[in-house]
């Protein structure tokens, strides 16, 4: 008796961690716009001083938050999509971390696979 006492509160202990994991996640802070922005100018920055190009990271065209679900905003898989001066750039929408970045014209990613 005393050992089904010990797993009945184990289980609920457990469905309370899971709980509170949940709501941390669907209420983890993201980027803002401008935070988001700011990390892809940086980002497109690096890549024209590495590659000797010229875009202009003053020109930003469009910037969404996609997968903005009930779903992903749960698991935590939201990102910003961010287009400065025609580029592309794919970043996690918690962390800014750089997912991807894609140039106009050729259709090439960071990676230099076609997309």
């Amino acid at each position: 008796m005393v050992v089904i006492k010990k797993v009945g509160y184990s289980i609920i202990l457990l469905i309370a961690v899971l709980i509170i994991f949940g709501l941390y996640r669907f209420e983890e802070p993201i980027l803002t716009e401008h935070e988001a922005t700011s990390k892809a100018r940086m980002y497109l920055e690096t890549v024209n001083r590495n590659l000797d190009l010229t875009y202009n990271t003053n020109i930003v065209e469009m910037s969404v938050l996609n997968k903005d679900t009930f779903w992903n905003k749960v698991t935590g898989n939201r990102t910003w999509y961010i287009h400065i001066d025609g580029v592309a750039i794919n970043l996690e929408a918690d962390s800014g971390e750089f997912i991807d970045m894609v140039f106009p014209y050729d259709g090439f990613n960071h990676q230099g696979r076609a997309s």
